[in-house]
């Protein structure tokens, strides 16, 4: 995607920091649960990484106390808000997807517990 085009009034930047946010917690959650189910969401998470150009598994210093799963669904209604170009359309449908199906994934495993 064209990082020069608009971005609704910085939405694209909250994206960004919902999906960060949302995987500094599963990145606890993977090191804290010792059946290793939390790698089973590593695909959609990976996927939404690719998306935005941000690095996995980066240090957060915020706050950690939220459901991942809430958090990619606001992000997932904040990247509707994202204005592109019409050649970078389908960047933000695959967005939206990435997030809708992470937060789905997150779930899946949270609810097996």
């Amino acid at each position: 995607m064209d990082k020069t085009a608009q971005d609704g009034g910085g939405a694209r930047q909250l994206v960004v920091e919902l999906v960060t946010r949302a995987e500094a917690i599963i990145e606890v959650l993977e090191a804290t649960t010792a059946d290793g189910r939390w790698a089973l969401t590593a695909f959609s998470r990976y996927r939404l990484c690719e998306l935005l150009e941000i690095m996995p598994y980066v240090r957060y210093d915020g706050e950690l106390d939220a459901d991942p799963a809430a958090l990619l669904d606001a992000a997932a209604r904040v990247a509707e808000q994202i204005d592109v170009p019409i050649e970078d359309l389908s960047w933000r449908l695959a967005l939206g997807d990435a997030l809708r199906t992470a937060a789905a994934d997150i779930r899946r495993v949270r609810d097996a517990e």
